[in-house]
């Protein structure tokens, strides 16, 4: 399929991160780290993935993964209601409210009105180019408009030190992490910030 656009979201092939992880006694557990780590490495104590953030579109090069998501360009939509496709602010300035167009896969309903997820806002200028190219959206999506949002966790991809050594092997891909699940932050490499929205209503 052929994209017009490239979400804002997206990553790119140069911005991609590949530097080693391995485990590392910290206090009283095996704790997950880079080789060479890094002060802002850990947000909440939970690892998060290295990735480049290069603002300016210019300087973005190499092919779009249209399947990647950029963390930090994905953590700044949701910590400021930006869209995910264009990037500029989604909250619908005449009512205060955020326009959220969802998946099923991408939604887990925590109340009548709540919910959480890691997919960002889309504005509504946005929304129909959205649902025109995304595959996904085509299939399924339920558009709602939200109150608010509060950060919840991050999904994140959880490891297990391989026997006898510090090196990590994959154990599940994608798992919630909670900012107060102790138990499982030393193993996790986050991928993406999740938030729970508040106030959810239904867009015909």
């Amino acid at each position: 399929m052929t994209y017009s656009i490239v979400p804002y979201t997206i990553a790119y092939a140069n911005e991609l991160v590949s530097d080693p992880i391995a485990f590392e006694r910290h206090a009283d557990e095996m704790r997950l780290t880079y080789l060479k780590p890094r002060r802002r490495d850990w947000v909440h104590g939970i690892l998060h993935a290295r990735v480049l953030d290069l603002r300016d579109w210019q300087d973005r090069r190499g092919s779009e993964r249209m399947r990647k998501l950029n963390r930090l360009r994905q953590e700044l939509c949701m910590d400021r209601a930006l869209c995910q496709v264009c990037g500029h602010p989604a909250t619908d300035p005449l009512t205060g409210r955020i326009p959220w167009l969802l998946t099923s896969t991408v939604l887990e309903q925590t109340g009548p009105d709540s919910g959480r997820t890691n997919a960002p806002p889309t504005c509504w200028t946005c929304i129909p180019k959205a649902l025109e190219q995304c595959p996904m959206l085509q299939l399924d999506y339920t558009l709602y408009t939200v109150a608010g949002r509060t950060s919840a966790g991050v999904l994140a991809d959880l490891y297990e030190p391989l026997l006898g050594t510090q090196w990590p092997a994959l154990d599940k891909r994608n798992v919630f992490i909670a900012w107060d699940a102790i138990r499982d932050q030393a193993r996790a490499l986050a991928t993406c910030r999740v938030v729970e929205l508040h106030g959810m209503k239904a867009v015909s």
